[in-house]
């Protein structure tokens, strides 16, 4: 009797091994979500700063001013200070370009593709073009080369206000009051005000006009 009472139990257990839980899809009669992609960290230097998107969305303000704080250090790169540069020199054209040492810039294509993340290609062709026939930035032999430059703030321009406006379903507005301030830089005398564009071009959000505002 104890060798039945053995043998049911053993038959019991097999049947059970050969019944395991079906997987969760399996068993609501639902495919699983597919894997989605996790974005890209950014760099130090904010070197994947593109925000691409297969349609437009709603930003947060946050985003949006992010975006205008990497647009204005950029921007900066040609009417406020270059970027840094190393001791290797070159001469073109009479003119001594230094070796761009900055992290990701390796080459023109780099700063066209950073630059292309944040402003429209209208605006990216322009400020590539500073310079004329010497160019502030430029390639030798495949490799990123400035001519050094830089200027101080503004000094009659002082704290600036900055809000974020949803004009439209695929764009916003980056309104900047800046104080103005008399000659001893102390007493606001009034304000200036500018109001940049930031829209969605074709796959990715772009500011479609900007200017120093210091």
């Amino acid at each position: 009797m104890r060798f039945w009472r053995l043998l049911a139990v053993l038959l019991c257990l097999w049947g059970l091994a050969g019944c395991g839980a079906l997987p969760a899809a399996e068993q609501s009669g639902d495919e699983a979500p597919p894997a989605v992609e996790a974005a890209a960290p950014e760099t130090d230097g904010g070197l994947s700063a593109a925000m691409l998107e297969r349609e437009a969305r709603t930003l947060t303000e946050e985003e949006v001013r992010a975006a205008y704080d990497r647009a204005e250090t950029a921007y900066g790169w040609f009417y406020l200070e270059t970027l840094p540069s190393g001791p290797q020199t070159q001469e073109v054209d009479g003119w001594t370009y230094e070796r761009v040492d900055y992290p990701g810039m390796e080459n023109l294509a780099d700063l066209q593709a950073y630059l292309r993340g944040l402003f429209s290609k209208e605006m990216v062709d322009d400020l590539l073009a500073v310079g004329g026939s010497h160019p502030l930035y430029r390639d030798v032999d495949g490799v990123l080369y400035v001519l050094p430059s830089g200027r101080e703030r503004d000094p009659s321009k002082g704290a600036a206000v900055i809000q974020v406006e949803h004009t439209g379903e695929t764009a916003y507005s980056v309104d900047v009051t800046v104080d103005l301030l008399d000659e001893n830089g102390e007493t606001v005398t009034g304000v200036e005000c500018y109001a940049f564009p930031y829209e969605f071009v074709e796959d990715h959000w772009v500011f479609t006009d900007f200017r120093m505002v210091y």
